[in-house]
């Protein structure tokens, strides 16, 4: 522990992200790592490693998009596109938790879990434009591109956070409704706020664990790279 760090000591349970992560350079299992203190956060009672594992980068990305970038309240109406995606799962629970009615888009065969886990309607995006049943939504959460059906949704002064686009100028330049792309910039007391969710039930994770193998880490990439993993893939290094 560097000698400037401050409510960490040596010992301590803690979990986050590592920075250069967020670079798409994070090629590595080792049992080591080097890490600064700006998103890591205690371990909490009633939480595991391996579920703290599936928090900093999906579960924080999703917490910064409601509260900080859309700053959803209570009573207000949201659209999570791609709603069964690792970062959707967690936006749905979370705005929930924030007390908004939450849509979502997602294949036929994720509206059964997707209610399950809060949302008060699930559009089959393959049978339904959800512009033509959505109207006047105080926000869009896009984690899957389609940036022009989230702004038909939201209503004249809406705002959409994207994560999965980059918006036109023209999108940029609406004079009434606000779209951007989302840099998170998480902290480690959304971590914690983040991990409380999870702890007190309102957040469910849904997490497949495999142990630590060569064989495990390599099932656990290709079945990320099919594009049909529900949920989040954890290795389990040890106990």
């Amino acid at each position: 522990m560097g000698k400037a760090v401050t409510g960490f000591n040596i010992g301590d349970a803690v979990f986050g992200s590592a920075a250069p992560a967020h670079a798409a350079n994070n090629g590595t299992y080792g049992e080591f790592i080097t890490v600064n203190t700006k998103e890591l956060a205690h371990l909490p009672a009633g939480l595991s490693f391996d579920q703290a594992a599936t928090l900093p980068i999906a579960g924080l990305t999703a917490y910064y998009g409601m509260k900080h970038n859309l700053k959803l309240q209570s009573g207000q109406k949201i659209l999570v596109q791609g709603g069964a995606g690792g970062v959707g799962l967690f936006a749905i629970q979370i705005a929930k938790a924030f007390g908004a009615y939450v849509a979502t888009t997602a294949s036929a065969n994720h509206r059964d879990l997707l209610t399950r886990l809060g949302a008060d309607e699930v559009i089959d995006y393959h049978e339904t434009d959800p512009a033509a049943v959505l109207h006047d939504y105080d926000a869009v959460f896009d984690t899957v591109g389609d940036i022009d059906t989230g702004l038909k949704v939201l209503k004249a002064d809406g705002q959409l956070a994207t994560i999965a686009g980059q918006p036109t100028d023209e999108q940029q330049h609406d004079q009434q409704k606000k779209v951007a792309f989302q840099f998170t910039q998480g902290s480690s007391q959304d971590l914690a706020d983040l991990a409380q969710l999870v702890v007190s039930g309102q957040v469910k994770l849904t997490v497949a664990t495999l142990p630590f193998s060569v064989a495990n880490v390599i099932k656990g990439h290709r079945s990320i790279e099919s594009r049909h993993t529900t949920g989040k893939i954890v290795i389990h290094v040890t106990d």
